[in-house]
């Protein structure tokens, strides 16, 4: 007869050489992580080239033992996987109090500026009674529109497209006045595309927006700690400072943490 103790020994020894052991009988499905092509941030592409934040999040994970490597969607779509499948990570989520207590925040990565962007020629959108008579874009899914209504800019005025792409073309179109979202983002993504940068102007910026690593539900606390052990020592030894500066991007030390 084996004694109980001895049992329990033997049973635990898989879960010390395998820290996922644990997890399989725990009955936990695998980790995903799902983003959107949100340039210059997340983006389809080569391991090492994918947007220096999901760059960031999988050089993370990997440093966690956790390697995974994003699935690209619209955003809205990225958005409602994530808000439905437990164990579901994305990246970049904005931290807003409409979905406090709808995620896990998991990681803080960077504060992102947003403000109203339009042509150069065009009057620049200084105010917001100015915006709230103008035709607005932002992205479908996005927090922005919410932040929009907020500010009272009519729903009939905002236009809502499902890429910054395809939100671009609009303001190139004269089918909307302005956008509103990231600097960072629509910037990038508007010298990316081959356009002149000086024919896309910045106004009025209203706030700034925490982005983080997110998911629904069920990670487990060993595995959160793990992460932001991982992203303190990412921090301490210079791999993030050094990641943004590859992309060319200038940060304040209070952005990344």
């Amino acid at each position: 007869m084996h004694h109980p103790s001895r049992r329990a020994t033997l049973a635990a020894i898989p879960a010390l050489l395998c820290p996922w052991a644990g997890s399989s009988a725990q009955g936990l499905v695998p980790l995903k992580l799902v983003s959107g092509d949100l340039p210059p941030i997340a983006m389809p592409g080569t391991p090492g080239q994918r947007g220096v934040l999901l760059d960031l999040v999988e050089m993370l994970l990997q440093r966690a033992d956790m390697p995974l490597q994003a699935e690209f969607f619209p955003w809205a779509r990225a958005l409602l996987l994530a808000g439905e499948k437990p164990r579901t990570l994305i990246v970049p989520l904005n931290r807003t109090a409409e979905r406090e207590a709808r995620f896990q925040w998991l990681v803080k990565l960077y504060a992102q500026r947003f403000a109203f962007m339009s042509l150069a020629g065009k009057p620049r959108v200084e105010t917001l009674e100015q915006a709230r008579e103008l035709r607005v874009s932002g992205l479908r899914g996005s927090s922005n529109l919410a932040r929009l209504r907020q500010l009272g800019v009519p729903a009939e005025r905002v236009y809502q497209a499902t890429s910054v792409h395809d939100l671009q073309r609009a303001l190139e179109r004269g089918i909307v006045d302005a956008v509103y979202g990231s600097e960072l983002i629509h910037t990038d993504a508007w010298r990316r595309s081959g356009r002149n940068p000086a024919l896309l102007q910045t106004g009025l910026a209203l706030e700034s927006a925490d982005i983080w690593l997110a998911a629904q539900g069920g990670v487990t606390e060993a595995e959160q700690a793990r992460l932001r052990d991982a992203h303190e020592a990412m921090l301490a030894d210079g791999s993030v400072e050094r990641l943004f500066k590859r992309y060319g991007l200038k940060t304040q030390p209070e952005d990344l943490r």
